[in-house]
């Protein structure tokens, strides 16, 4: 499993977070940067939103670049961008993927 992650300068230096990504998360991952119409070298950024209830979740959107203050987790295949409002919450935690068909549901956990 990988994810050692590091900061995008901004005006905090020096933090370091972990963030593991399983294989099957990975792979997920390349699947959702490899469909038609992404562009190449795109990565994917974890963000705090709504779900589809309403109620406060994490979204998962491609793009071709952090944005300033995030954590890019690395050593992965996809390039995965954390927002500097979820990075303390993922500290520690691990990202797996359950893949059925063309379906993809992904989970966060604590290592075991």
């Amino acid at each position: 499993m990988k994810g050692e992650r590091t900061r995008v300068p901004d005006t905090e230096k020096g933090v370091s977070f972990v963030l593991t990504i399983t294989p099957a998360a990975e792979e997920a991952l390349d699947a959702v940067v490899s469909a038609d119409g992404i562009p190449e070298d795109c990565g994917v950024r974890i963000t705090r939103g709504l779900g589809a209830d309403g109620q406060p979740a994490l979204g998962l959107t491609v793009t071709q670049e952090p944005e300033a203050g995030d954590e890019v987790v690395e050593e992965t295949k996809v390039p995965v961008y954390v927002s500097p409002d979820v990075a303390p919450m993922l500290d520690d935690m691990v990202l797996d993927a359950q893949i059925q068909g063309d379906q993809v549901a992904f989970e966060l956990g604590r290592p075991t």
